[in-house]
């Protein structure tokens, strides 16, 4: 492996003969953790071309590398990327998040246009506007079909989960999930810096742990007046927001989609993705 001291104060892994592919499921933190991979290894987070409305989730064509930089997207592990991962004997690190959080993140993106700041807005919250909370965080849930707004629910979302960690069971992946990140953070980023073999010191973890902080990461982008990703930034929100009829429709999501998803978070010590807080206190 290429080792070059790229940053003043110690050595990062330039990856060139294996590339860092980050696949994230949608909403789960993935720009916390593209800033700390950004940070651990000095390359820079590189993105398909994201074209609003034709933005296709499982095109293996949109799996590619460019020198310098590091792979970041919500991409399916499907049998084609797969192939090219394996292939190209890539790091793979997958993040997951609590599947009853991803709903209730999920609808807070569209209802309120997140990311249009950057020019990335999707651009279809007169939609969500023109209904009820509770009928917009079904249609997240079960799905919607709009002219311009193919929206499929969170069972593909889940099934996107199974994917990735059937794959982690055959090939060396770096599973972790936003509840780790944020609430373990420290003891996570060491387990990262050991699968890419990355020697990480302790002043230079406490500078990652605090730069990839929510209200640093918040600030940061206020300042620029690019803050609209960042809402909330923190786990169980989904106990104030959701109603029993959306856990239903969730849990039948799962069901249809990704039935085995419950046996392989148990193996992968991830149960935790599928908990339903309790709702006796929601209005």
């Amino acid at each position: 492996m290429d080792i070059s001291c790229k940053r003043e104060g110690g050595c990062h892994v330039q990856t060139q003969n294996r590339p860092i592919v980050f696949l994230s499921v949608f909403k789960s933190g993935t720009e916390m953790m593209k800033r700390m991979i950004e940070e651990l290894t000095a390359l820079e987070p590189m993105e398909p071309e994201i074209i609003p409305g034709k933005v296709n989730y499982q095109d293996p064509a949109q799996l590619y590398y460019k020198p310098g930089s590091f792979y970041a997207w919500h991409l399916f592990p499907i049998p084609e990327v797969q192939k090219k991962l394996i292939e190209s004997q890539a790091r793979p690190v997958f993040m997951l998040r609590n599947v009853y959080d991803l709903v209730v993140s999920m609808y807070y993106h569209f209802a309120h246009n997140i990311d249009a700041d950057v020019g990335r807005g999707r651009n279809v919250d007169h939609y969500f506007r023109a209904m009820s909370k509770e009928e917009g965080l079904s249609c997240i849930a079960q799905g919607m079909l709009k002219p311009d707004f193919v929206w499929r629910g969170i069972g593909p979302h889940c099934h996107q989960m199974v994917l990735m960690l059937e794959f982690a069971s055959i090939y060396p992946c770096f599973v972790t999930c936003y509840e780790h990140m944020t609430q373990n953070k420290s003891a996570e980023l060491q387990k990262l810096a050991h699968f890419l073999e990355i020697p990480l010191h302790e002043a230079q973890m406490q500078k990652i742990v605090y730069n990839s902080r929510f209200d640093v990461m918040k600030k940061e982008a206020d300042s620029k007046n690019v803050g609209s990703h960042f809402r909330k930034g923190r786990s169980g929100s989904h106990a104030q927001e959701l109603r029993e009829i959306h856990i239903q429709q969730i849990q039948m999501a799962i069901q249809t989609h990704a039935p085995q998803l419950s046996e392989l978070l148990a193996k992968a010590n991830l149960s935790h993705i599928l908990n339903v807080a309790d709702l006796s206190g929601s209005t």
